[in-house]
Formats: structure tokens, sequence, C-alpha cells
């Protein structure tokens, strides 16, 4: 307030508010879902997607185009993990 005098006063004039696409494990799924053909994913970055976007259209591109990403492996991150066993536990969430 000392620089700013006038924000001593400011009142709130509107919010924004917003969903967080989040994953049992905190992780985003990339990738095709079994059983709709033609249906990829890439969700669940809760908040981060504009970071990561970049790389995960390219990944997606490759996934698309060539039939799996090769800049990187996304197995880990497939919609799959879900249904084999119980996802692991993430000690890191903010």
């Amino acid at each position: 307030m000392a620089r700013m005098p006038l924000l001593e006063r400011a009142g709130v004039r509107a919010r924004v508010a917003g969903l967080y696409e989040v994953t049992p494990d905190a992780h985003p799924i990339l990738g095709r879902i079994p059983g709709v053909e033609g249906f990829y994913v890439v969700a669940g970055f809760s908040g981060h997607g504009v970071m990561h976007g970049p790389i995960a259209g390219l990944l997606m591109a490759e996934e698309i185009l060539d039939g799996r990403a090769h800049t990187l492996d996304i197995a880990p991150l497939r919609y799959e993990r879900f249904l084999t066993s119980p996802p692991p536990a993430e000690y890191n969430v903010i």
C-alpha cells in the first residue's frame, strides 16, 4: 500500500472461476481411447495445459498421423492405465 495508497480502498469488481481437469493420479491422459475408433484425448493437465500445450500437440499429431508418438513415450499417460491397476499415488500434487 505504500507504493499505491489507492489500492488500500480498492474492492473486488469481478472474479473468474474455472474447472481443473484432474485425473485420479494427477497426470494427463494422452492418446487414443480404446473401443472408440478415431477418438483421441489430450486432457487432465490440471490447469497447466497452456504450458504443456506445444508438446502435447506435437505428441498427438504424431499419434494420429504416424500411429504412435515418437518424440516421447506416452504409454504411461494412456487412458488404459486406469483399467489395468489402481493409479499410482502422486505425492507432489499442489
